[in-house]
Formats: structure tokens, sequence, C-alpha cells
């Protein structure tokens, strides 16, 4: 009863809002690029250099609400890496925070879902203090047991309205759990292996389907590989669907 009743209101709580689109969209919101210039790894029999790495957060628009699934690097990362790993050497080039580039088109946040706790997926919670921030248990944990570079305390010193994010024993393409966030199969979070991270599946009107994922930081394939989603974590898969302000319906 306690689990249904958590259900319940996270469920009313992101219908509640009228602000965005009644039909699912994304928008990948690209807040800085890391080049990969001399660094080479063994692929396809062969010496590559990787693409760069981009640091996305999704925004996402659903039954007149909007979220953020991840935050990508925010306002205060160079601040957030000097207190922790003053040595490491910022790779990443200019920082355009989400909350900047949203505030620009005067667009709110209703809610964010914390995919990963690790330093390059929550940098930008510090933006967005009075947005409520759904995470797992698990990766609460993580937050308090880790060290830095994994995690930086300097990201969570501000007051977070932490909620709680509670799976139901329904299998979901091959996970034993999962969290239909509006009741109606379009938002569906599941846990991964690994430090708490959370995979979210988005599906479209039209019916195509998109998983995004936390850093699982090496664990095996997740069953949606074999399900037949696009995997919209990879580099090239980024590139073909575009970022904000580009939305993809």
């Amino acid at each position: 009863m306690k689990l249904l009743g958590i259900f319940t209101w996270l469920l009313l709580g992101f219908a509640g809002s009228a602000v965005a689109a009644d039909e699912p969209r994304f928008s990948l919101v690209r807040t800085a690029q890391t080049l990969t210039q001399g660094d080479f790894a063994w692929r396809n029999g062969g010496w590559q250099q990787p693409p760069p790495i981009d640091h996305i957060a999704v925004l996402v628009e659903h039954r007149g609400s909007r979220l953020l699934f991840g935050t990508g690097l925010g306002r205060q990362i160079d601040a957030q890496l000097d207190a922790e790993v003053p040595w490491r050497i910022k790779r990443y080039g200019p920082v355009h925070a989400v909350r900047d580039q949203l505030q620009r088109d005067g667009l709110h946040i209703d809610r964010i879902l914390l995919g990963c706790a690790r330093w390059e997926h929550a940098s930008g919670l510090a933006d967005f203090p009075d947005v409520p921030v759904f995470a797992s248990a698990e990766s609460r944990r993580y937050i308090r047991g880790a060290t830095p570079p994994a995690v930086l305390p300097s990201q969570f010193q501000h007051a977070v309205n932490w909620q709680p994010l509670q799976f139901m024993a329904k299998p979901y393409l091959g996970y034993a759990e999962s969290l239909d966030l509006f009741g109606d199969g379009r938002l569906v979070l599941v846990p991964l292996a690994g430090h708490g991270a959370v995979g979210l599946f988005l599906t479209l009107g039209d019916g195509r389907r998109f998983f995004f994922r936390g850093d699982t930081l090496g664990h095996p394939a997740t069953p949606h590989e074999q399900a037949g989603v696009v995997p919209s974590s990879d580099a090239r898969m980024q590139a073909s669907l575009g970022v904000y302000p580009a939305w993809v319906q």
C-alpha cells in the first residue's frame, strides 16, 4: 500500500503541470563537449580515435510536464572540480548549462530524474535548487559512500529536494523491475546494474522507442540491446538526432 501511494503521488506530480506538450517528445541538450584528440582505442581490429564526448542532458515533455533526465555540466562545474580534485585537467570545452539554455527560451523544469550520480551527470543539479530530484535509494547510498572524482560532494552541498524512485516488480523488456512514470507506457524507468544508475525508455507516438542510461561503469550489456531499442547514448546516434533546440517527436 505504501509503495502504491508513492507511485500514485509520483504519477499525479508529473501530470499536474500544464506547461508542455501532451504527446511525448525529447531534446538532447548539449552542455559541453570533451575532445578525445590523442586518445585511441582498439576497435574493429585497429586503433581508432573515439568521437568527442558530448555531455548531454535529456529534456522530455509529456502530458503537460517537462522534466530532465540528468543535467550534464552545470554553471558551477569548474568550482565543483576545483573544490575536490584541483589537479584534474579540465578537458571539456565551453560550458553551456541546461539552465541557461532553457532560461533563454523561457522554459521551466518540473522534475529532474537522476540517471547517474557521477560528476558529469549531476553537475547541473545546483542550477535547479528548487526542483524535485527523483533518485533511487541505491544512488543515494552511492553518493554518500563514493569518493572523488567519481562523485563530487560539492555538487550536493545545496539543499536537494530528494524524492524517492521505487520500482515495482513489473518486468519490462528483460528487466525484472520497472516504473511507468505516467501509467501509459511512454516513459518507463528501469534500474541498471552498478551504483544506482537508472535507464529511461521513451516511446514516441509513432512507436519509435529510445533508451537513455546513466553511466554503468562497464557493466555488461543491458537487455534492451536485444529488444530493437535505439541506444541514444551512442555519439553517432546523438549526432543524427540533433541537439537542442531541435526536438525528436
